[in-house]
């Protein structure tokens, strides 16, 4: 019992943590939902832009159907529920709890924004699938996530549209 203790912990010290992130969505065929640049969508970790501050740590998640509650482990790097994984960028609440992230490229770099109207409307940030200048919202109710020909990029200033695009504005 005791030997099964210390290979259980000495496996946990020194065990490769699975990237949180690369847990990806995928197609009605088992493949990963790609873009045209071959950036998949993870399953657990937030959608954001291209600025998501660093965090490049282990973190202990409780995993369930698509959603994952993360949490720091204790001081001596263990997980005392859920399974250890590796999150490169992320956020720490005051309580210890984590939020992965995956971030895209900007819009606007890639040439998807236009210059926000003098009166803007309300905005949000968004991930979107831009083809030919065309955009549109990627969410995981979205028939776009599965259909992206062009790429997955943040829109940081946009707004959703009533015949589904989404317009990113240029700051």
């Amino acid at each position: 019992m005791e030997i099964s203790i210390i290979l259980t912990t000495l496996l946990s010290i020194f065990a490769t943590s699975t990237d949180l992130c690369a847990d990806v969505h995928l197609d009605a065929t088992g493949q990963p939902v790609t873009d045209s640049l071959g950036q998949s969508l993870a399953r657990f970790c937030h959608w954001t832009g291209p600025n998501a501050p660093m965090l490049t740590a282990d973190v202990c998640c409780v995993i369930e159907d698509d959603s994952a509650a993360c949490w720091l482990p204790d001081p001596n790097g263990r997980c005392s529920a859920g399974v250890k994984r590796y999150c490169e960028h992320g956020e720490v609440d005051s309580v210890g709890g984590v939020v992965c992230l995956q971030p895209f490229p900007d819009a606007c770099q890639a040439g998807h924004c236009v210059d926000a109207p003098e009166l803007p409307p309300p905005t949000e940030a968004l991930v979107a699938c831009c083809t030919g200048g065309v955009c549109h919202l990627i969410s995981l109710t979205s028939e776009e996530i599965e259909g992206c020909k062009g790429s997955f990029v943040s829109c940081g200033w946009g707004q959703t549209n009533s015949d589904g695009t989404v317009t990113c504005y240029d700051p």
